[in-house]
């Protein structure tokens, strides 16, 4: 069996990154190219795997967007098979979702875990009438999906494990919404070696999103290929684009992942300048002017960031942060300037003046240093910076409230009382769906 496929994840259309509209026209650019590869090159399918929306309400002109891209393909002849991600979640499920909408549209097909009267989760196949099921074969691929769940997304492997079956010409995919345990350092949450060994056989592809780091090749079966746009500076150096998998089951291995980079991204470039040695207000400020005078490479319509970091022996407040801007503005005529200060005071942190931290490693130490302010969470005040970074790194990656509840309970479970094997969990509602949680404002 032979078959061709485009595997895309984090595509955030309708991202209005920076309030700039020029940044969503970005995004959905990215988005019509991936398609436009799609169609000139005939493949059979197209894999979404999870947050082709950047928010679950989307306004009319995304939806624009979003259907004149799987116009394209339906045109040619091209499924699309998704999942919901943590963006395109509908938190009030008396809603209908943008992507069960474009189902209904036969726009594309939606797939996720179905839950029974008794609560049971099962792996059903795709019914074309309902508009709904778990898995679905396309050109001898048998392909699964699973909806974003959060930190519940083990239990529910386990549940619909046995459900979980080989397709019937050879290959089988599984997509997920999750990373991988050590993908991004720092970041909290990822399924371990241990929690995705066990879908191997009989899955051949896990086809992952969420992180938006690509993930190349691990393990030989598990590929993420990143977001198909920078979402933010920490990705500037991560490359951006999808997957071509061609698939040919006679041979080992049974696929060939090509690695495709999206064309004509808008350039992000960085401008730092280090507190470092600074004894006065004015000795930063001239550095800083220094800096940007140096620059170099910067090209117009960028998006630029001037990152400020180090021990400030001076009153950061005290920095002219829209002068310094404005000297940017006018020597690079980027889209838009972003200052970053990472400033911080004297006595924050304890680490050696010779030894680069990374931004991770300062935001945990100078958390940690402020809750040994206090006496009665002294003893444990590494655990509970850590716990603190954690929830709000799940923030800032809109993980599901209830998922950010479960992670705080089951580590508040350790902290409060480690001698006790319990863990506070929270469990799905009947309909498989994560508590109700609050819109995002």
């Amino acid at each position: 069996m032979r078959c061709h496929f485009v595997h895309a994840a984090d595509i955030h259309l309708g991202y209005e990154q920076y309030n700039l509209a020029k940044r969503a026209n970005d995004f959905a650019r990215a988005y019509l190219a991936m398609v436009q590869y799609a169609v000139e090159h005939e493949v059979d399918f197209v894999l979404v795997a999870g947050d082709l929306f950047h928010r679950a309400n989307a306004d009319a002109w995304t939806l624009k967007q979003a259907t004149a891209g799987l116009s394209m393909l339906r045109d040619a002849g091209i499924p699309v098979v998704t999942i919901e991600g943590n963006h395109d979640v509908q938190h009030y499920r008396k809603n209908l979702s943008w992507l069960e909408y474009l189902c209904d549209q036969e726009l594309l097909i939606l797939l996720n875990v179905q839950v029974e009267s008794n609560g049971l989760k099962r792996l059903v196949p795709f019914d074309p009438g309902e508009r709904r099921g778990s898995y679905v074969d396309l050109a001898g691929v048998r392909i699964y999906g699973i909806k974003y769940y959060g930190a519940m997304l083990p239990r529910v492997l386990v549940d619909v494990g046995p459900d979980l079956l080989p397709g019937p010409e050879g290959y089988t995919v599984l997509m997920l919404h999750t990373g991988l345990e050590g993908q991004v350092p720092h970041m909290h949450g990822g399924l371990s070696h241990g929690q995705i060994q066990p879908l191997h056989p009989p899955v051949d592809y896990l086809a992952l999103g969420h992180v938006h780091k690509r993930l190349y090749n691990e393990y030989d079966w598990v590929f993420n290929p990143g977001s198909l746009e920078t979402n933010s500076f920490e990705e500037i150096e991560w490359p951006h684009g999808f997957f071509d998998v061609t698939v040919n089951t006679a041979i080992e291995p049974k696929h060939v992942v090509q690695e495709i980079a999206t064309p004509g991204l808008r350039p992000f470039r960085r401008i730092s300048v280090s507190a470092e040695g600074c004894v006065s207000l004015e000795e930063f400020v001239g550095r800083a002017q220094d800096r940007i005078a140096s620059a170099r490479g910067v090209p117009e319509e960028a998006v630029l960031e001037l990152h400020l970091g180090g021990v400030a022996e001076f009153r950061r407040q005290d920095v002219p942060l829209e002068q310094l801007k404005g000297a940017l503005e006018v020597r690079f005529s980027p889209l838009t300037v972003r200052v970053k200060s990472a400033l911080i005071p004297p006595g924050i942190v304890n680490a050696s003046r010779d030894r680069s931290m990374s931004r991770a490693e300062l935001e945990r130490s100078v958390v940690e240093q402020l809750v040994f302010q206090h006496a009665e969470y002294r003893d444990r005040a590494a655990a509970w910076a850590k716990l603190i970074v954690e929830v709000k790194n799940m923030a800032v990656e809109r993980d599901l409230p209830a998922s950010i509840a479960d992670h705080i309970g089951s580590t508040l479970s350790r902290l409060v009382a480690p001698d006790k094997d319990e863990t506070v969990t929270q469990e799905p509602s009947p309909d498989g769906d994560p508590s109700p949680a609050l819109e995002e404002p």
